[in-house]
């Protein structure tokens, strides 16, 4: 590293280091890569200081004042061995010893406001998100089947305990349901055969609603066969809205590539004004190679061409693309498209052309309060994609590293779930999230109807509200009269229209009775129910019941008097939603 001066450093407090150096250290980094990765993100040595707090948003920067000793470093898009070599706008890194840093009065984080302002200035917040009405209740006759679209994103999961743990309000249209009950890991039944997923089906009390009662789904992808090859190609954004994120950044790429290994190929493509190629098919079994590449990402500035740099991707994954790998382009980036296409319509129906490649899309967003959640979500659900959202460490090893990078391998495309309820046994039924995602008839049987797949080992789950009783046609119409004449065993019949991997049109379908429910063992609800109850006060929904902070308390207590899942870990549901209780 050129650095203009012998000595440098940047300052940092010794809980927020150790919680580097334990990233590192579980995504298997040697002590002397992580020397390397910290310095270059920094631009100096990291040194420990007592006087330092911990950045809560992990959004660090440097202020200092232009005086003799602090100097500009200007540092080029380019390496020894990698590609391109066109520079970006530069980010100017300081250099300054710890006594100059300390005299300034200069804190590498955000320093508290002084005790004469207001406690807290109103946040700034350009960030923006789908607010889609939630899901009414129907009668099985006037409505008779339930369709809606599998989503495996943890973005809006990600958003909430974030802005929990920092003790900030939360936006509801950033609220899905369905991603809160999706984020737990249900113990479901593995699927056997040739079958690329397993049916699971529980039914328990309702505790928000007398009278009601809960029905849960849950499906669970095969593992795949065997191993597939990863042929990647990490599109990074580097425009002047990524500068306070960048540590974030560099941290979700090395853990992305402590997934891969021998076999594996990894790329790197930087964009904002332009793109330039960093780093070009670089085999990932040289880890020291790999940490090389990260490192020579450089130049935060300029505006964020989002469609070129994604064009660029495409174009070069085409180029390169491998039959017998998983060929996927890895976007990191806020979102804020604000040159070259930035509607969200033409972001669709440019992505939506882009899943006719094969390429699969995987988006890594960042910075709360500039991140553009509705043009992400539209891109992931429109080119094969999926998505997660980035605010600390924590988020990148959970959301990341343990479930998206772990589930790479697509083992059913395009996944579609239509649940018909029998009208002799199910008065009325709602669906708990997925307001976005409903289907119609028509999109359900259309086989190009594009939406999301379920990786290898995967959990989709869903839970429907319902009251039990003989339906009736709440809404009379001229022509048509239905009433219930067949009284039968079935409880639900689920009918799933998928592709394969290999764009095969493929149908499943099961019957569930209600004798199987009543003898079902109802692992899955209590929790499930919990985070259901929970999105639904965050929401303020309409259709919470009697549910509010002493029921959502009551739900955990049963849930540490069982100790198989009985769990302090910092972050994990539990510790998120006691936080949510106690503010």
């Amino acid at each position: 590293m050129n650095l203009l001066r012998s000595k440098s450093y940047y300052e940092m407090s010794q809980e927020q280091f150790d919680d580097m150096k334990a990233f590192y250290e579980k995504l298997g980094y040697s002590e002397k890569q992580v020397k390397k990765l910290c310095s270059t993100c920094f631009g100096a040595e990291i040194k420990v200081a007592k006087n330092c707090a911990y950045a809560q948003d992990w959004s660090f920067y440097r202020s200092f004042r232009p005086s003799e000793g602090n100097f500009g470093i200007h540092r080029k898009l380019s390496a020894p061995g990698f590609m391109g070599g066109a520079p970006l706008m530069a980010r100017a890194c300081v250099s300054a010893p710890v006594e100059d840093v300390l005299a300034e009065g200069c804190v590498p984080m955000a320093a508290p406001m002084p005790a004469a302002e207001p406690a807290e200035a109103p946040e700034f917040n350009t960030a923006s998100a789908h607010d889609t009405p939630e899901n009414e209740c129907h009668s099985p006759i006037d409505q008779p089947q339930l369709i809606f679209s599998a989503n495996v994103n943890t973005a809006s999961w990600s958003y909430i305990r974030s802005r929990i743990c920092r003790s900030k309000p939360i936006d509801k249209s950033f609220i899905r349901i369905e991603e809160i009950i999706n984020s737990y890991p249900y113990k479901l039944k593995k699927a056997k055969g040739e079958e690329l997923f397993s049916v699971s089906a529980e039914l328990a009390e309702c505790p928000w609603e007398d009278g009601s009662e809960l029905l849960f789904v849950g499906l669970k992808g095969k593992k795949a066969d065997k191993r597939v090859r990863q042929n990647l190609a990490f599109l990074v954004d580097v425009s002047g809205s990524m500068e306070d994120e960048w540590i974030l950044v560099q941290m979700s790429l090395a853990a992305v590539v402590s997934k891969l290994g021998k076999g594996d190929t990894m790329s790197i493509i930087a964009y904002s004004d332009n793109t330039v190629t960093v780093a070009k098919q670089l085999d990932c079994k040289d880890m020291d190679e790999c940490v090389k590449a990260i490192m020579s990402i450089d130049g935060i500035g300029g505006c964020t061409n989002g469609s070129d740099g994604l064009e660029n991707a495409y174009k070069f994954l085409g180029e390169t693309f491998d039959e017998e790998a998983n060929n996927r382009v890895f976007i990191f980036t806020d979102g804020d498209f604000n040159f070259g296409l930035t509607s969200e319509g033409s972001l669709r129906d440019f992505i939506y052309k882009k899943r006719e490649t094969g390429i699969y899309l995987s988006i890594v967003g960042y910075g709360e309060r500039n991140f553009k959640d509705d043009k992400m979500e539209t891109l992931a659900r429109n080119g094969n994609g999926n998505y997660t959202f980035v605010s600390n460490p924590m988020d990148i090893l959970d959301n990341l590293w343990k479930k998206l990078v772990s589930n790479l391998v697509t083992v059913a495309k395009d996944v579609k779930i239509s649940v018909e309820l029998n009208p002799a046994v199910v008065k009325e039924y709602r669906l708990i999230g997925y307001d976005a995602r409903i289907l119609t008839q028509q999109e359900f049987h259309d086989t190009e109807k594009a939406v999301d797949g379920i990786g290898s080992q995967h959990n989709v789950a869903a839970l429907i509200q319902l009251k039990r009783g003989t339906a009736s046609q709440q809404y009379s119409t001229r022509y048509t009269s239905t009433t219930v004449t067949q009284h039968s065993s079935e409880f639900a019949f689920i009918e799933i229209h998928y592709k394969s991997p290999d764009d095969e049109n493929l149908v499943m379908t099961k019957v569930i009775t209600t004798e199987e429910l009543r003898s079902a063992k109802a692992d899955n609800i209590p929790a499930a129910a919990m985070l259901a109850a929970f999105g639904m006060l965050l929401k303020n929904s309409d259709y919470k019941g009697i549910a509010d902070k002493q029921m959502l308390r009551d739900m955990l207590s049963r849930f540490e008097e069982d100790k198989e899942i009985k769990t302090d870990e910092h972050y994990s549901h539990f510790d998120i939603i006691r936080k949510y209780i106690s503010r």
